[in-house]
């Protein structure tokens, strides 16, 4: 029953270094994202509430 042992972690501990680029990846993505969000909604608030 050795072949149901294999799990997320099973690629020779790559599993955090995997989980650090994700990260990465969400953190380069989200960041800017977030301040387009905001920075819409601050100028929609600026045109819609006068």
């Amino acid at each position: 029953m050795s072949a149901s042992t294999g799990g997320a972690g099973s690629g020779g501990g790559s599993g955090e270094g995997s989980a650090a680029r994700v990260a990465l990846a969400w953190a380069l993505v989200g960041v800017p994202l977030a301040y387009g969000v905001v920075e819409t909604l601050v100028r929609a608030s600026r045109l819609f509430g006068g």
